[in-house]
């Protein structure tokens, strides 16, 4: 018992005591050092992946836009400049009038169809509803299109939801038409108070996700979602696919 009273035993255990809550905080130190330096690298990589994705985003962007000014040089060239080239050589030539109404009738509806895609008419003034209803008429003379719509409140949409939403729809139901082979294409519109939703499905063959998630195309849809701080799902389904878009809480876009 006296050994054990003895100060330099005491200052024996002391010591021995100090050294262990040190090595027990600095081990702990080091393990909170090593987790929290894990967390900032996987944060990094998170913020770096994340960067090269948006601008991978953005450089499809720019390329998905100088695609649609070619598309739309091209239409102007081939269409509408090649009609009022002939219109005014069979004016030089004399042409009968009826063939002469009959270009300029056609090259007036290609300017007023080209002119609709670069920005629908009174768009300020239609709703989403009869904006696509638009879209799909001119396809139901090619394939089956069902739309359904259940509209509950009567908020008017800013036009940058309304364009981008129908320039998605439009993306999808081209993709469907050239490369699903599908022979029906379903439209649900859903618009309540502070949710709005736009689901497209197909019959078609599908496809796989995972080896067309690089496509321009989807690419372009997550674009515009992205920029409407929207979601939006693409799936393929058992027979066809289908494609979701979500707005949530979009009064704050107005």
């Amino acid at each position: 018992m006296e050994k054990w009273l003895d100060p330099k035993t005491i200052m024996l255990w002391i010591i021995i005591a100090i050294t262990v809550v040190f090595i027990l905080v600095f081990s702990f130190i080091r393990l909170a050092y090593l987790n929290f330096k894990q967390m900032a690298e996987a944060q990094l990589e998170e913020s770096r992946l994340k960067l090269e994705h948006q601008k991978k985003l953005l450089e499809n962007g720019i390329l998905v836009q100088e695609q649609e000014r070619t598309r739309i040089a091209a239409d102007l060239h081939d269409s509408l400049i090649g009609k009022l080239t002939s219109l005014k050589l069979k004016h030089q030539l004399d042409y009968n009038s009826d063939e002469m109404d009959y270009l300029l009738s056609e090259s007036i509806a290609d300017a007023r169809r080209i002119s609709h895609d670069l920005s629908p008419p009174m768009l300020e003034f239609i709703s989403l509803y009869e904006l696509i209803d638009g879209i799909i008429t001119p396809w139901k003379k090619n394939i089956a299109v069902d739309f359904y719509h259940d509209v509950r409140t009567d908020v008017a949409l800013p036009n940058s939801i309304k364009i981008q939403f129908t320039r998605v729809l439009q993306e999808l139901i081209t993709n469907i038409y050239k490369h699903a082979g599908a022979s029906v294409i379903t439209v649900h519109l859903r618009q309540s108070d502070r949710l709005l939703c736009l689901l497209v499905k197909d019959d078609g063959k599908g496809f796989d996700p995972n080896q067309n998630k690089k496509g321009l195309g989807l690419q372009n849809i997550e674009l515009r979602m992205l920029y409407l701080n929207g979601k939006h799902s693409i799936k393929p389904l058992r027979k066809g696919t289908s494609a979701l878009l979500l707005l949530e809480d979009y009064k704050n876009l107005i």
